[in-house]
């Protein structure tokens, strides 16, 4: 096994799978890329008085590197990047791009039927994911 890749958001529960994919290719000797996925560079709003220009991606770029600094600790070789789509999107393009072997997943989102067991993105991620998944227990 050669690369991990997990997606984080900042939630608890995706550090929870990003400690798990850490363990993992701590184990497994693997390197481990941390995603966060954006859907767009910035966002502006306005309201009576203000204009205001948030930047999504840079955002987006730093809770990736500092998730995955906090993760060197237990897994040396970490890597981080901001990829662009919905989640689970992003997770199996970069899986695509990079040739990983594992994607690590959260179970966090429970809607209906097998989404019940595994969560929105695990599912997405599960049916088009290029290699093998691993769901983590995210909610305990």
């Amino acid at each position: 096994m050669d690369l991990i890749i997990v997606g984080v958001d900042g939630s608890s529960t995706a550090l929870s799978a990003a400690r798990t994919a850490a363990a993992l290719a701590r184990a497994l000797e693997a390197r481990l890329h941390v995603i966060t996925a954006v859907t767009r560079d910035s966002l502006d709003y306005e309201d009576a008085q203000h204009h205001v220009q948030v930047d999504v991606a840079g955002d987006a770029e730093d809770l990736a590197a500092q998730t995955a600094e906090t993760l060197r600790s237990v897994a040396p070789q970490v890597t981080s990047a901001v990829v662009t789509g919905r989640p689970a999107d992003a997770l199996v393009s970069e899986a695509e791009r990079l040739g990983a072997d594992l994607i690590v997943v959260g179970n966090r989102r429970v809607q209906s039927s097998v989404a019940r067991v595994m969560g929105s993105i695990a599912t997405a991620v599960a049916h088009h994911a290029p290699c093998d998944v691993y769901i983590a227990h995210t909610s305990r």
